[in-house]
């Protein structure tokens, strides 16, 4: 091939590149739900640097263990959210239970905060952020239970605490006061996407809790429904998009139609191997915000809200 060719052949690689990179911009292709430009803390509360004698330590980044962030975390979300709160009270019942699944020993806690898309996060030591907006778009509270278990295992499986280790370690950012460096975490995984590999992780942590504890194990497909009904609302223009300061549920994660699939064949086959098992989707129990260890409702033929389910019962 002589030089001119070759010449040409680079020259029209290029043009088309550029022409590609144009293309794109003027079509503004983006996420299923674009990101939110609505500061992190506007939402998720005030900064954490005055919290408590912890947070003015100066600590450097390499003697910060995963508890300590925990600590902080808790101390500032039992700021922000009253105790009698009815969506505090009702995930506290919920995590009290689900924690006896994990092999981290924090105290887990998950914290209600305002926003109305259906979302969740996980925070290094043991600290689940539920938007409001999750808790009224799910079905029940089997699913609620699924969404709970997936943030769990990105705790368990060191995900969050790995994630904000490589990013302050990048940014080369030493000894700090403890407040600062956890400001710079949370903001880190406010925006953070966890690879598809630990996304896997999480769903597979999520679904074995479901599958061991009280619920129905199609609670963990049926999430993944609710989430895609409710994208599928948005994209009919019937809601309008809230802010939400978490990274997008719908474009970090695996497809949800894939999940959905998955895990309902999982769920399938787990059934036809239980066929005279009892399990609990309590769709009722997460209306009320009453957890189904608390209140177990009468078992009825119908199969309804809050009941034992078998096999054969949808």
């Amino acid at each position: 091939m002589s030089d001119r060719v070759r010449l040409a052949a680079l020259a029209g690689l290029t043009i088309a590149g550029v022409g590609l990179v144009v293309a794109v911009s003027l079509k503004r292709i983006g996420t299923p739900l674009s990101s939110s430009l609505v500061p992190a803390f506007e939402v998720i509360g005030t900064p954490l640097k005055s919290l408590n004698h912890l947070v003015t330590k100066v600590i450097p980044i390499d003697d910060i263990d995963e508890k300590d962030y925990g600590d902080v975390y808790r101390a500032h979300y039992q700021v922000e959210v009253p105790a009698d709160d009815p969506d505090l009270v009702y995930l506290d019942d919920l995590m009290k239970h689900l924690s006896e699944y994990a092999r981290k020993p924090f105290p887990y806690r998950a914290f209600p905060v305002d926003g109305d898309e259906p979302n969740a996060m996980a925070l290094p030591g043991g600290v689940l952020l539920v938007t409001r907006g999750l808790l009224r778009n799910l079905g029940s509270e089997a699913e609620l239970v699924s969404v709970l278990g997936h943030e769990m295992g990105h705790v368990e499986q060191g995900h969050c605490v790995d994630a904000v280790r490589f990013e302050l370690l990048a940014r080369k950012i030493g000894a700090r006061p403890f407040g600062e460096i956890a400001d710079f975490g949370l903001r880190i995984l406010t925006s953070h996407s966890f690879s598809k590999n630990q996304e896997d992780e999480a769903d597979q942590f999520g679904y074995t809790l479901l599958v061991n504890s009280p619920f129905d194990p199609r609670g963990s497909g049926r999430a993944f429904r609710s989430l895609l009904q409710y994208e599928k609302r948005l994209e009919s223009g019937q809601r309008a998009r809230g802010a939400d300061p978490f990274r997008d549920y719908f474009s970090s994660h695996p497809p949800l139609e894939l999940r959905e699939a998955a895990f309902r064949e999982r769920a399938e086959a787990w059934w036809r191997g239980h066929p005279g098992q009892q399990r609990r989707v309590g769709r009722q129990n997460l209306v009320d915000r009453i957890s189904t260890y608390t209140r177990a409702e009468p078992d009825s033929a119908a199969g309804s809200d809050g009941v034992p389910l078998t096999g054969g019962a949808r």
